[in-house]
């Protein structure tokens, strides 16, 4: 007996998703959410799926009501039987899913110097700031899925709000003392929100433990992913994991919460080009990549062309500084990383002193405002998408 992923291949709430509001506010997100569960509810393929597993009870050990997935234990013939009497859904193996690995570029440091602080001054922030720009991301919530956060850190204290450990094994959110696991999702975290390398160092963080020692599966993403999409205090997800190539296993997952009011900003991968990861693939997300202190795509940055059902388009839709971008470390002190991870922090970062700014602004009109205003480089479109982003999108 194997685990198995099971929703339905077109549900109907991913397709009515533009017929329903894509507010940020609290307020909004509720009422979204609950308009997705009733097309949940009213899927016909989700239907079938209750009444299949009302006959297996014993199979069935998660059922998400936002996201529409079902985690189940099945045989082999099970699966056959499954996708026989039930051709319009979608069942498939569970599998790992990890970190998007980073490498650190210089040793630790105690303090930092000012030239250290690059990636705040080719965004625009450092001069914004000495202009008078006073945004600080301030009570907008970020939940970061990644290997855990050291709270203690200097930069991070007191912006750590909550933490939660996905198990793999029960398929449930433990509330959790805020740890990190290996050290990435501290430093990821540290570029959203430091005191000093931060983009918004007032945005509430929530501590998301659901890539333990760097690995995960897709079940434990899954339960992640409707977490979040319950959770109408949840404003931006930060990703910086995936698999390689476009699966599409996680797709409508992603895009479901995206129709209930919540930014998914996800790394492309550290492979180069022509070498993407899921879910920063999908359509739905703010795929990042990553840009050297020069204004260069760092050569590892992921990017390429993809066609999905007939669409084409290209990843990453912006790039961010990623190579060699100094930030928080587990027990304290500061190291320099290339990965697009570090870029997807900044560009959370970025979107949260957006949403300071303008509360009620729509999911698309988020993304963009980040896009257009970002700053095109000397290279070609499917490296950069539109470019570099810049913090006059908050101004």
């Amino acid at each position: 007996m194997a685990c198995y992923i099971v929703r339905p291949r077109n549900a109907l709430a991913v397709r009515a998703a533009n017929l329903i509001g894509t507010g940020f506010t609290e307020q909004a997100r509720e009422a979204q959410i609950a308009a997705v569960q009733e097309l949940q509810q009213e899927d016909p393929i989700q239907q079938e799926l209750q009444r299949w597993f009302k006959e297996e009870p014993d199979r069935l050990r998660f059922h998400g009501p936002v996201t529409g997935n079902r985690i189940v234990d099945l045989e082999p013939e099970e699966v056959e039987r499954l996708r026989q009497e039930i051709p319009g859904a979608m069942v498939f193996a569970d599998q790992p899913i990890s970190v998007i690995h980073p490498r650190q570029t210089a040793g630790r440091k105690a303090t930092l110097d000012h030239g250290d602080y690059w990636h705040l001054h080719v965004i625009g922030l450092e001069a914004a700031r000495t202009n008078g720009f006073r945004g600080t991301g301030r009570d907008v919530c970020v939940l970061v899925l990644d290997t855990g956060i050291d709270a203690t850190h200097p930069e991070l204290q007191g912006n750590i709000e909550q933490a939660w450990l996905f198990d793999l094994q029960t398929l449930q959110a433990t509330p959790i003392t805020s740890y990190d696991s290996d050290g990435h999702g501290t430093h990821v975290t540290g570029l959203i929100c430091g005191n000093t390398v931060g983009v918004a160092p007032e945005a509430r963080i929530w501590n998301g433990l659901m890539l333990p020692q760097r690995r995960g599966s897709i079940a434990g993403f899954v339960t992640a992913l409707e977490w979040a999409a319950q959770h109408p205090q949840i404003q931006i997800v930060n990703i910086s994991a995936g698999i390689h190539g476009y699966v599409d296993d996680l797709h409508d997952s992603i895009a479901t919460l995206l129709s209930v009011g919540v930014l998914v900003v996800c790394a492309t991968g550290n492979e180069g080009v022509n070498q993407t990861r899921s879910p920063g693939n999908y359509v739905e997300v703010l795929s990042v990549g990553a840009t050297t202190r020069q204004g260069r795509v760092a050569s590892f940055s992921s990017s390429g062309t993809l066609v999905v059902n007939n669409h084409q388009y290209s990843v990453p839709d912006v790039v961010a500084p990623g190579a060699g971008v100094f930030s928080s470390v587990m027990g304290g002190g500061y190291e320099a990383w290339d990965g697009t991870s570090m870029a997807t922090g900044i560009v959370s970062g970025l979107a949260a002193l957006i949403l300071e700014r303008y509360p009620a602004i729509r999911v698309p009109d988020l993304l963009d405002i980040i896009m257009n205003t970002s700053q095109e480089l000397q290279q070609v479109a499917v490296r950069q998408g539109y470019g570099l982003v810049q913090v006059v999108a908050a101004l």
